[in-house]
């Protein structure tokens, strides 16, 4: 299993209160303050295996500076995969789906996550080969969101769209040459939403099997949004209209 360095108290804390059978060492060099204390108590309390260290060490293990004095070593979860999509979602009956076409910002990637998390997704679907791995990055910015969702990882996200229509999911991707708005866009009880990459945006063929395409407006001195701003506000627009 993928091992790899994570840092920052809230990631820390996160993994610790959440899924502590992932951490293999913790390190901090904070041990008289609340926050280290409250971290030492987690691991005393989770039985996760740690030191005290000097800031220099936890500088070398991180590889970094920007660690607030917590490091650990995890084993990345086991993530969902193709032949988990219908059963896991076939029987909700009001569910909201995200659909990461090759993002390739591993900062991107843990903003999208951590709002899908804030705005109540059932899950989170991203290709294997075209996307950046779940890293100590993806970890920091989601603040502990990879944790606590369904990510299914697929080998193919077009045979994916279609298992999710087969289950009865409107798939709306977004295409900035759409002339659907966001704002005026139904969204049905099983909503599916697709973005893509930073750069090119959602693939062609990845396109064509989404329902409808649809673009948040914006001003014409503006070309376009950071993708996980563009998810943000999806996000919350879908999830506003659900509950109306």
């Amino acid at each position: 299993m993928k091992r790899f360095i994570i840092s920052g108290y809230h990631a820390i804390e996160t993994i610790l209160v959440s899924h502590p059978e992932l951490v293999i060492k913790l390190s901090t060099s904070r041990s008289n303050d609340n926050r280290g204390l409250k971290i030492i108590k987690l691991a005393k309390t989770t039985q996760v295996n740690f030191e005290l260290i000097d800031s220099k060490r936890v500088d070398s293990i991180a590889g970094h500076s920007k660690h607030q004095g917590f490091v650990a070593e995890i084993i990345n979860p086991v993530f969902l995969s193709d032949k988990d999509i219908v059963p896991r979602l076939k029987k909700l009956i009001t569910s909201r789906i995200l659909i990461l076409d090759s993002i390739q910002d591993p900062r991107n990637l843990g903003a999208c996550l951590r709002s899908a998390l804030a705005f109540d997704f059932d899950a989170v679907i991203i290709n294997k080969d075209g996307s950046c791995p779940i890293n100590e990055y993806v970890y920091k910015t989601s603040v502990g969101a990879v944790l606590n969702l369904n990510i299914f990882y697929v080998t193919n996200l077009v045979r994916s769209i279609r298992s999710l229509k087969d289950i009865g999911y409107w798939v709306l991707g977004f295409d900035g040459n759409s002339q659907s708005s966001i704002f005026s866009e139904k969204f049905p009880q099983k909503t599916a939403l697709v973005l893509g990459s930073e750069g090119s945006g959602i693939r062609k063929l990845v396109k064509e099997n989404c329902d409808n395409l649809i673009k948040i407006p914006v001003s014409d001195m503006v070309e376009s949004l950071n993708i996980s701003v563009a998810a943000g506000i999806t996000m919350y627009e879908l999830k506003k209209q659900q509950l109306n």
